[in-house]
């Protein structure tokens, strides 16, 4: 056999674990003692090769600085620098955190775990459970990973996974690596054994398996399965109990991407304005909070906070708030913090970071919707019998519409529909004709219907619906009043002539002899007076009025609200006396 074939029978399994650069290193000493010794002097030098190679290997392979731990609590272990994942023990929960600089210290599943108890109490274990072979371990560890460094303190055991004795018990590890692990603590129950779906490392002195997972100070109890995974659950156990304010490690197979715990799901439901639900619209200016529900095997028991976070688009990528936090209690979380928006459209997300027991979750971004509108105000003109107005006078036969105006911050593209209705009653609460409606363009809308009502007063209201950016509103019952009355000679005084700056004493007198009791005045249309008649007498007054033309309308109401209306055209001038010199 060659130097270089005996050089390369030794396996890098069997050193510090295999690495290409290293092995090259190998190699290229192994080709120079071939050419210039004999096999033999190859042979005699081969354990200074090998102590050379360990040495250099081991530097070209130490973690980088660049990889620094976050979680210091766990020793350096083959490619990691610190633990990938922290519980922290205190009185009324653990929460789990994870070193996304840490992966799985062999480059492929096993995850290095450290443990602080920040708790008023000494800690003498802790159960682990996950829908994963969380205690599924392969012969493996942190002091036989493959490569190092493992912590101090791996030592051979009595004897190895076969139950044969080794002869090098007690030697540390590396350079040997078959049957490494820490030696039971002191607490450890003599003959500790697993089933023979866990496969260990060796054998410790006092019988224990020793799975070579198992940290200086630690040892797995009660490994059973969880739903489909046979090793899916089991306790690790402290020996010394780990004292308040103190920390350990200990490493663990396969912990699970989504977290410890069983598998959740998050429900969420936003509130604001009297409203509820996934989705929801207010207006700007209302108050909104989210609240979220946790669903899983272990909910009930879930502690942890909830954060909640509001984003402006569909994917959830700019965060516009931060909606605060909330604990988790007996499966439910919240309120936010209120949030008051701009218009628009706002996608909400609650993340929960989940326990021990239940997995962390995150709710689908679009799963809640809050669209914040801006707010508008709606107002309304009427026409008929010639006149236009908020209030306005007509015969009876007349045709009258109204017509809606949407004000507001962003109304110059508002779009929708306005529904005009007109009521009896001054509640508005009895239609007098079925609604119309009437499309909106850039604020204002089509106008309604027309109607010919009866005798009587009537008060319209329109509604607008709204659209994606501007909210409903409605004009006010009893802003808009429209008098229908029948014809009438009302005893009006004559037109002839100049009328300006006259009072006139009027007696109106209904059809029949009707007792009139009240009255109401309109020129050209516009609300002049009303009142009760005096002893049967009112007065008009046409003083301060421009010279010109003006359409004088005397509407007059029995005490049952039968209406009578009488029109006068008055001619107004200015009198000799009052003209310039």
């Amino acid at each position: 056999m060659s130097g270089r074939a005996a050089c390369e029978r030794l396996s890098p399994r069997e050193g510090v674990g295999s690495h290409a650069p290293f092995e090259g290193f190998v190699s290229a000493l192994v080709s120079e003692a071939e050419s210039t010794l004999h096999w033999g002097f190859c042979m005699r030098r081969m354990a200074v090769f090998l102590f050379v190679c360990t040495a250099l290997g081991a530097a070209l392979l130490a973690p980088s600085m660049a990889n620094a731990a976050l979680y210091p609590q766990c020793p350096a272990v083959d490619q990691d620098t610190g633990c990938q994942f922290l519980f922290t023990v205190t009185d009324t929960e653990t929460t789990v955190e994870s070193d996304p600089a840490q992966g799985p210290y062999e480059g492929s599943d096993d995850a290095l775990i450290g443990i602080v108890n920040n708790s008023s109490k000494p800690l003498s274990s802790i159960a682990l459970s996950a829908e994963i072979e969380l205690f599924g371990f392969e012969f493996d560890g942190i002091c036989s990973p493959g490569a190092g460094p493992i912590p101090t303190g791996c030592v051979v055991q009595a004897k190895n996974s076969a139950n044969e004795v080794m002869a090098n018990a007690g030697e540390s590890c590396p350079p040997a690596t078959e049957a490494c692990g820490f030696v039971p603590p002191a607490g450890e129950p003599p003959n500790n054994k697993f089933e023979s779906n866990i496969l260990i490392n060796g054998i410790a002195a006092n019988g224990d398996m020793v799975t070579g997972y198992e940290g200086p100070t630690s040892w797995f109890t009660g490994i059973a399965s969880l739903g489909s995974f046979p090793t899916g659950k089991g306790v690790v156990n402290f020996s010394p109990a780990l004292a308040p304010g103190a920390s350990t490690y200990f490493s663990l197979e396969s912990p699970p991407v989504g977290g410890f715990g069983s598998a959740t799901t998050l429900s969420t439901t936003l509130s604001g304005g009297g409203q509820s639900g996934a989705s929801i619209s207010v207006v700007q200016g209302t108050p909104v909070t989210d609240t979220a529900t946790l669903s899983g095997a272990n909910a009930a028991t879930a502690t942890g906070p909830v954060s909640f976070t509001v984003f402006s688009d569909s994917e959830c990528k700019p965060t516009v708030a931060a909606a605060g936090s909330a604990t988790m209690v007996a499966g439910n979380a919240g309120p936010s913090t209120a949030e008051s928006l701009p218009p628009g459209k706002y996608y909400w997300q609650a993340h929960y970071s989940g326990n021990l027991e239940n997995q962390a979750f995150t709710s689908a971004c679009g799963s809640e919707v809050l669209t914040v509108l801006a707010p508008t105000t709606t107002t309304t003109t009427q026409t008929g019998g010639g006149v236009v107005g908020a209030s306005i006078p007509v015969l009876v036969g007349s045709s009258v519409t109204d017509q809606a105006h949407v004000a507001g911050a962003l109304a110059a593209t508002a779009t929708g529909s306005v529904t005009y209705t007109l009521y009896k009653d001054k509640k508005c609460k009895v239609p007098a004709f079925a609604p119309s409606a009437g499309a909106v363009a850039a604020g204002t809308a089509l106008p309604s219907a027309a109607v010919k009502p009866k005798a009587g007063t009537y008060y319209w209201v329109a509604s607008y619906s709204g659209d994606g950016v501007n909210a409903p509103s409605a004009s006010a019952c009893g802003s808009e009043v429209l008098i229908v009355s029948s014809k009438a000679k009302l005893n009006l005084p004559s037109s002839k002539g100049c009328a300006s700056k006259r009072r006139f004493v009027v007696h109106p007198r209904g059809p029949s002899n009707l007792k009139l009791v009240s009255i109401k005045v309109f020129i050209n249309g516009k609300f002049a007076k009303a009142g009760k008649l005096t002893h049967g007498a009112t007065t008009l007054s046409l003083v301060g009025l421009p010279k010109g033309t003006f359409k004088v309308e005397l509407v007059a109401s029995t005490a049952s609200g039968k209406t009578y209306e009488d029109t006068r055209t008055f001619h107004t001038c200015v009198s000799k006396k009052h003209r310039k010199k």
